[in-house]
């Protein structure tokens, strides 16, 4: 229900609405920032020397994709996790390194996603996230 709040706001045009949310994953609770402006992705986490176990960021897409991501200008390793529109995870890429020179590796997923999610590298792996798991979300207010 929480997630389909989510999309409800996604596809109102102008509706003011947090940039943060709360997401959970197997009961481990994340802090993230919300990515769905075109310049919101690009920017992504590049430049941040550190990210806490309980933050990450959330790319929103209007539409299953295939999205390829990439670590340019990205100081920190990330696991990248990708989700359909249900909120179910698809495909997950364990420990992307910093990109230190072109061209930059792309971690692109097979199947449409609605979603992504970064996190510290390490955190899918210690918290056994995998295909199928779900997360539900709760936006802040």
């Amino acid at each position: 229900m929480r997630l389909a709040l989510l999309i409800f706001c996604l596809c109102i045009p102008n509706l003011a609405w947090s940039t943060e949310a709360r997401l959970t994953l197997k009961n481990i609770i994340f802090d993230v920032e919300i990515a769905i402006s075109h310049q919101e992705r690009k920017q992504g986490l590049a430049g941040r020397k550190t990210l806490a176990n309980n933050k990450g960021m959330l790319f929103i897409y209007s539409a299953p994709n295939i999205i390829s991501f990439w670590m340019k200008d990205t100081l920190i390793p990330l696991d990248i996790l990708f989700f359909d529109k249900n909120g179910r995870l698809l495909e997950i890429v364990h420990n992307a390194p910093p990109c230190k020179k072109n061209p930059c590796k792309k971690y692109t997923n097979k199947t449409p996603a609605t979603f992504v999610l970064e996190i510290t590298a390490g955190l899918a792996k210690k918290y056994s996230f995998a295909p199928g798991d779900i997360f539900t979300t709760i936006l802040h207010p």
